[in-house]
């Protein structure tokens, strides 16, 4: 169904995105007991209200793994940018007590694939973070040239172990690739041609006496 405010603009600037997100989990809650839902709502789409099943807690953390499969159109505004589509999710324990909230702009995650983060939820009394995969496929049958708003990483959580094994990945990317960077010709003809006594000889450009030149004149100081 297309939004009122969509019907006066031009079919240029309409663009159409197939929305596929799952609710995964709650983590970090302080609480033993109690069954715990999220109310969703969505701007602009096919499907803008829904709820989730109600889940008992085990082990401080929920787990619902809801899908939402929904048909989304957004405008294309004069400076060729997506317009903001809010997704609201609001997460309550079983008798009307709200844990947080959490609000994102799907704009932003326009034509990235699938993108799996956890977000700090606000208005919580607690550090509880929620999981959400989501993907934004473009569906119109028009190609229009457009830009995403800049990813907000402010709502995105990094807990430490996260920081930790994404910083060794960098670190053993970064040593696979200098493994692929070949010596120097120099080196590489040191290594099979000559040995390294004679290389590093050859290597001296200074009137400095080289490694070796020092050792053989300190065993021929004890020699006399």
């Amino acid at each position: 169904m297309t939004p009122f405010t969509h019907l006066f603009v031009s079919k240029s600037r309409k663009v159409n995105f197939e929305l596929s997100l799952i609710i995964r989990d709650l983590v970090n809650v302080p609480l033993v007991s109690g069954y715990y839902y999220v109310n969703w709502k969505l701007k602009n789409a096919s499907h803008t209200t829904g709820t989730t099943e109600r889940v008992h807690i085990q082990d401080h953390q929920v787990t619902w793994n809801h899908p939402i499969n929904t048909m989304i159109q957004l405008i294309i505004n004069k400076q060729q940018v997506l317009s903001n589509c809010e997704l609201k999710l609001e997460i309550f324990q079983k008798g009307g007590k709200e844990i947080g909230s959490l609000s994102i702009n799907l704009s932003e995650y326009a034509g990235l694939g699938v993108t799996t983060e956890r977000y700090l939820l606000e208005n919580c009394k607690f550090n509880s973070t929620i999981k959400l995969s989501l993907r934004m496929n473009i569906k119109s049958d028009l190609m229009p040239q457009f830009q995403t708003p800049p990813l907000s990483r402010k709502q995105i959580f990094k807990d430490i172990p996260t920081v930790v094994k994404e910083r060794k990945e960098l670190s053993k990317k970064s040593y696979t690739q200098a493994k692929l960077v070949p010596p120097p010709l120099s080196l590489r003809k040191s290594q099979s041609a000559i040995s390294l006594p004679k290389y590093c000889k050859l290597q001296s450009f200074t009137e400095e006496p080289s490694p070796i030149d020092v050792v053989e004149n300190l065993f021929a100081v004890k020699a006399q």
